[in-house]
């Protein structure tokens, strides 16, 4: 049933009244792939109805929205694919091989399809061309796939440049790869033939020339990774590893640090020892814990690590969950400028791995032999502090929280526990005591990374000691510092208005000159040439400067780029841009409105939280991916999406559906929903989609006024939620639930609270 409310509800629309198969094919039509495939599924679950008609739509559906599995599946065993619809599964089934890297199939498959029609128009050859040239190109089969590329330009003029350095870049011969560069007139594609000249060079295995070129163009992996190829002996192999930590020594930028990493794991560079430290101490710093671990390890096999190394090392594994390894490296670090450091890791080690027992004791005598040791120290005050709170012994909290302010003045900790401390006066009765403290920490400037939240906890202390008329002014003078600070929001809740009245929005209308970039850039996607297609993109979004980039802004969110929209929206921010409705809708962006709303209306969620929690997540880029593989609008994990599927009835999956923005606002929301619910207040459900239920229990179990809750009342109503937000301990789930109320409130003053 609930398939059938979430999923089919095209039968209420025209669609509804026609055949499946027409309605089918005016849904992929449109532009709805997976409204396609949906509603194909049934036809294709029954053999009578299981028609070459409705596999070959069905395969299309799925190509469209990248199920290249689904299409292998419906495809690959089926006779007519030679003698029906002009070889057009033969062409679907190639583009399939190439996503999933199957390409000897793919030559096959294109082959194929490449075999003359004479009723197939001349832009659909160039399509099959340009996938049997992608083909050949995988397997080095140079000269074949240059002279497919070559044709294709012919047939495809509006790409004949991109297709020509593609060619170029499979092209031996120097003379023939200069004419091709000379037909090149594209602004975007002229800066790339340095590249694919260097690209051509490492084609044809002339890899010194290639190298040399790379390492001009500051494309040091690419250059250590041409150099490796050409290495003939062990010697030989020794020397690109030396130089290439060399180079890498001046690299300070991190994506291409995480590129080397990748790099020295694929090839398995022979590094002496203190070369492998090199890499491992680069690892840890760029956030590549494993890689940093795996280097580490093999370096403390050759000889023993400095202190230093020992704490980045444990560290490492930490990151990883490997506790009992990381407590065992930091117990061995005795070097006074490390121990306190390493000191406190082996306690917290202690601690992750469930030790509590053994870790209290080990936080407290870090304090006692390292008090000089700001970081050391004040982080073990801060964590016991945190810990006393889960106790309920808040008492012994507040005097942790105030012994690390007065003690540790640089901390990065200090403003928070100032605040923490007087909260806890707050909480137990005490609001003269945290005025005093809140008032004298801000005339002191002692809680620089919290003075907002200082401020709206000074005008809560105040109310509550009868001073309504100072507490009002203070959040008065806080709701001045607009919608996107969480604190002025929470104190235009306190004074019940709503200060940022809805705007007046009108339709954007970007300019038309860029249409046939993206037109171009967008037929290139179509093609798998999507490296193309962002080099075109990237061009007029790096050309867009000052106040022009608003306009060019304007432009990315109408063609389906809000997360390009918002960066340069916030270029033209800087520039000083007036903020306008258009502007605002640029750096808060609302795509996929009506699935969104629709969804969410289903679900029983306030769409423009929706909003506000993917702008948090994704930036409202259909492919974002993380790392751990969470994909899409919502961030949904490929395991979750399909137990997600499942429980909702989804008649079949296809982890590449949670790029389908409809799909992952379905599946996303439905979990988003159920998270909510289990809390009565929607900011303990946002905290727990963050760091999990069970910690948030454990946070909503022991409140700052030391009253322990049992567990089974964890998730009953709190009295102040306010207090909850400031009592999460970890940093990035604390910011996280304030982004997203701020952001809910800034998506409210631009789109209103219409559902």
């Amino acid at each position: 049933m609930r398939c059938a409310v979430l999923f089919l509800i095209f039968a209420a629309s025209p669609l509804g009244a026609q055949s499946p198969l027409v309605s089918a094919d005016s849904a992929l039509t449109v532009g709805h792939p997976w409204r396609a495939s949906q509603l194909l599924a049934p036809l294709l679950a029954a053999p009578a109805t299981r028609t070459p008609e409705v596999v070959v739509l069905a395969a299309r559906a799925a190509a469209a929205w990248e199920g290249w599995s689904s299409v292998r599946r419906l495809l690959e065993h089926e006779s007519w694919l030679d003698t029906r619809f002009d070889r057009l599964g033969r062409r679907l089934l190639a583009a399939a091989d190439l996503a999933e890297f199957r390409n000897p199939e793919a030559v096959v498959n294109a082959r194929a399809a490449t075999i003359p029609d004479s009723g197939r128009s001349i832009e659909e050859q160039g399509k099959r061309l340009v996938l049997l040239a992608r083909a050949y190109d995988r397997l080095d089969l140079l000269d074949s796939a240059a002279a497919s590329y070559r044709r294709a330009a012919t047939l495809l003029p509006d790409l004949a440049d991109w297709l020509a350095l593609r060619a170029a870049g499979v092209t031996r011969d120097s003379t023939l790869r200069a004419s091709l560069y000379a037909s090149v007139a594209l602004p975007a594609a002229r800066p790339r033939i340095p590249w694919t000249e260097a690209l051509a060079r490492d084609r044809s295995n002339d890899f010194d020339a290639a190298a040399a070129r790379y390492e001009q163009l500051g494309a040091v992996v690419a250059a250590t990774r041409v150099r490796w190829r050409g290495a003939p002996t062990d010697s030989a192999r020794r020397e690109v590893a030396a130089r290439f930590v060399e180079l890498m020594r001046s690299v300070t930028a991190t994506p291409e640090w995480r590129d080397a990493l990748d790099l020295s794991r694929q090839i398995d560079l022979p590094f002496s020892h203190d070369d492998r430290l090199v890499v491992a101490r680069h690892a840890a710093t760029v956030g590549r814990p494993q890689d940093a671990g795996d280097q580490f390890a093999r370096a403390a096999r050759e000889a023993p690590l400095s202190p230093a190394d020992r704490v980045a090392y444990g560290t490492a594994l930490g990151a990883v969950s490997r506790w009992t390894d990381a407590a065992d490296v930091f117990a061995g670090v005795v070097e006074p400028r490390f121990a306190g450091r390493a000191a406190y890791y082996h306690a917290r080690a202690l601690l992750r791995n469930g030790q509590q027992d053994a870790a209290i004791p080990a936080l407290r005598q870090v304090v006692r032999r390292f008090p000089t040791d700001t970081f050391a120290a004040a982080t073990a005050l801060h964590l016991l502090a945190d810990l006393a709170v889960d106790a309920g012994e808040v008492d012994s909290a507040r005097r942790n929280y105030l012994k690390l302010a007065a003690r540790y003045p640089s901390s990065a900790l200090r403003s928070h526990a100032i605040l923490l401390a007087a909260l806890i006066a707050f909480e137990t009765g005490k609001p003269e005591t945290a005025a005093r403290e809140l008032s004298a920490a801000l005339e002191a400037h002692l809680v620089a990374n919290e003075v907002d939240a200082s401020r709206y906890w000074l005008a809560r202390a105040r109310m509550s000691m009868g001073d309504s008329a100072a507490a009002r002014a203070t959040w008065r003078d806080l709701v001045i510092r607009g919608p996107e600070n969480y604190y002025a929001v929470r104190a235009a809740a306190r004074l019940d208005t709503m200060p940022w009245n809805t705007l007046t929005l009108a339709p954007i209308v970007p300019p038309d000159s860029l249409d046939g970039v993206f037109a171009r850039a967008q037929r290139l996607d179509q093609l798998g040439l999507d490296t193309e297609a962002k080099f075109e993109r990237d061009r007029v979004a790096a050309e867009a400067k000052g106040l022009a980039a608003k306009r060019v802004g304007e432009a990315f969110l109408v063609r389906g780029f809000p997360s390009r929209a918002t960066a340069l929206a916030a270029r033209a921010n800087a520039a000083g841009a007036v903020r306008d409705a258009t502007l605002w809708q640029l750096m808060y962006p609302l795509p996929f409105a009506v699935p969104l709303r629709e969804t969410a209306d289903r679900e029983h969620v306030d769409p423009l939280l929706v909003a506000a929690v993917i702008k948090q997540e994704s930036g409202f880029e259909p492919h974002a991916t993380s790392r751990t593989d969470a994909r899409g609008l919502m961030q949904v994990e490929p395991s979750t999406g399909r137990d997600l599927a499942q429980a909702l009835s989804f008649p079949d999956f296809d982890p590449a559906l949670l790029w389908i923005p409809p799909v992952n606002l379905a599946l996303g929301i439905h979990h988003y929903a159920t998270g909510l619910a289990r809390y009565p207040e929607v900011i303990r459900g946002l905290a727990a989609y963050n760091a999990g239920t069970t910690r948030v229990d454990r946070w909503s179990t022991s409140p700052l006024n030391g009253q322990l809750r049992p567990a089974e009342h964890a998730r009953d109503p709190l009295d102040d939620v306010d207090i909850f937000v400031e009592r999460i301990p970890f940093v990035e789930t604390r910011d996280y639930v304030r982004a997203i109320v701020r952001n809910q409130a800034v998506y409210r003053m631009i789109y209103g609270d219409k559902r």
